[in-house]
């Protein structure tokens, strides 16, 4: 693990925070980290030092959400599912909290590549959301659907 000096932890902030105002993102100091977010009526994502690494995160389904649900399971197996999609990033859960979309950036990344990093996270979600609000409602999407969640298409065999 790097550790860094108070001194390097804000100026990373610093970098973090002008790279994604240059962006366009609304940026703001929380305890911890940042609060990034394209305005009023998007959501934020999460930007958190911790030992040279970079947590990005987005809530994605809130407490009030989940507790909608008769059961976690068919959300639990969705996301077992998303992940095996290799989606760039993973998905945490806490019961007070809700659920994220996180990405783990390593120690020595570009602070200008951030913002690419929000858009990635962006498609992901809007790609998936419609799948993770029907996994609320016990449906387990299958391999068709997550191909269209990403507009793919299957692949057909050569002739």
């Amino acid at each position: 693990m790097t550790d860094l000096t108070p001194d390097q932890e804000a100026a990373l902030l610093a970098d973090l925070s002008k790279a994604c105002r240059e962006a366009g993102y609304v940026v703001d100091a929380i305890d911890r980290g940042l609060e990034v977010s394209g305005g009023e009526e998007e959501g934020a994502y999460y930007l958190l030092p911790d030992h040279g690494w970079l947590q990005v995160r987005c809530l994605v389904l809130d407490p009030e959400d989940l507790a909608e649900a008769r059961d976690l399971t068919a959300l639990f197996e969705t996301m077992a599912l998303a992940q095996f999609r290799l989606i760039g990033c993973r998905f945490g859960y806490d019961g007070q909290t809700g659920l994220w979309l996180v990405e783990d950036l390593y120690p020595g990344f570009e602070p200008a590549r951030v913002p690419a990093v929000l858009e990635q996270m962006t498609f992901i979600w809007d790609a998936l959301e419609d799948l993770f609000i029907g996994a609320l409602e016990g449906k387990v999407p299958s391999e068709d659907a997550f191909d269209a969640a990403f507009e793919l298409e299957a692949a057909t065999p050569p002739n």
